[in-house]
């Protein structure tokens, strides 16, 4: 995960020992005067042995005045350091806590194309029956509209999620202008997914970025407001995904995504980490930092996982999910995984307007989570 940046503490400066100073003033100023006594020669003026016997007090004093000087300069010192650092992470805080603001999004799975089958998964929906091609040796989950369909289906199920988009209600509306395109998948998908927007007469800016990985969205969201000056501009950001082999013990998969993304959505994805063990990272660290970084003061009380892997990682941080282990509707969905567990996320924080946390693991295995805040509207 990102770790927020550690700063070596400012040197405490010591504090005058003002004890030692008024003992030592007092011997040696004694010790003085008795020296000057004894050896002070008989007729001079008295007057000119007291003056000799200030010099050292006066001195001293001065030497005090200059150590406590030091001191509260130090302490000064210590106290801007303090501020500054506060300030840096306070603005590194700032930094992570942004989100990517969505308009309208889009599901596509094995359980369909109608998006109010999504937003019921969370309370149990129907299972999608598994298919068993006669060329693969384990079931797979595929989208029951395209299921037996010659073809790659990759491109299939891109050109079938742009005409999803391109039939949502008030989509003129609605959508922002549109300066690009953020793609999760392989040339072939994309090409295809721009190629059935242009049939639709949407024709999208040359503007391209890749999302394969967290990274890839934590540069997306920072990104967001230089690609999308205007209050009026937005972003498409979409992706589909088809398995053949997954690991053992799950089902490969298939899905589809689409979100609309403006500088002003209603639903706010916030950034999702990776829980990477090997680096000394503990799952209730990384639940605690997700939970700063929307604001919460607990664990949300909705939250689902993709897998039953992430599922159990994240138990000891206080995101648990119940019922809502989501594997048999969907399968392995690889890198796709994050970014389904998000829209779904998605789905049921602008249904109960509460946030909702995510848990999957991506393609290389590494498992991830975050969180999705409704703003209402």
């Amino acid at each position: 995960m990102n770790r927020l940046p550690r700063y070596a503490d400012y040197v405490e400066p010591g504090e005058p020992r003002w004890r030692r100073w008024w003992l030592a003033l007092l011997l040696l100023w004694g010790a003085q005067s008795g020296l000057l006594l004894t050896l002070w020669p008989e007729g001079r003026p008295r007057l000119e042995l007291w003056l000799w016997g200030a010099v050292l007090p006066l001195s001293w004093g001065l030497a005090l005045a200059v150590r406590a000087l030091v001191w509260r300069i130090g302490l000064m010192n210590r106290d801007a350091y303090r501020q500054t650092i506060q300030a840096a992470e306070q603005r590194w805080w700032r930094k992570r806590a942004r989100t990517l603001p969505v308009h309208q999004l889009l599901l596509l799975g094995p359980v369909g194309d109608v998006q109010a089958q999504y937003r019921d998964l969370m309370d149990g929906a129907k299972m999608p029956d598994p298919e068993l091609p006669t060329s693969a040796g384990v079931p797979l989950l595929r989208c029951q509209l395209s299921r037996g369909m010659p073809g790659e289906r990759v491109p299939m199920l891109a050109r079938h999620l742009a005409r999803l988009a391109l039939a949502l209600p008030e989509r003129t509306e609605r959508w922002p202008s549109l300066r690009g395109l953020a793609w999760v998948g392989d040339a072939v998908g994309e090409a295809a997914f721009v190629t059935a927007l242009s049939a639709g007469e949407l024709d999208l800016p040359a503007t391209r970025f890749s999302l394969r990985t967290l990274k890839d969205l934590d540069a997306l969201i920072d990104a967001l407001p230089k690609v999308c000056p205007d209050e009026t501009d937005g972003l498409l950001c979409a992706g589909v995904v088809s398995r053949e082999q997954a690991d053992e013990g799950e089902m490969p998969g298939e899905a589809g995504f689409l979100w609309v993304v403006g500088r002003k959505g209603t639903l706010r994805l916030h950034r999702g980490e990776y829980l990477l063990p090997e680096k000394g990272e503990t799952a209730s660290e990384l639940c605690a930092q997700m939970q700063g970084y929307a604001g919460l003061n607990q664990a949300p009380e909705d939250c689902l996982a993709l897998d039953a892997v992430s599922q159990a990682a994240f138990v000891e941080g206080g995101w648990t999910v119940g019922q809502h282990q989501l594997a048999e509707y969907w399968g392995a969905l690889g890198e796709l995984a994050p970014f389904v567990g998000m829209s779904l996320a998605a789905l049921q924080a602008e249904q109960s307007g509460e946030p909702c946390g995510w848990l999957g693991k991506d393609d290389a295995g590494r498992l991830a989570m975050g969180v999705v805040v409704s703003h209402g509207g």
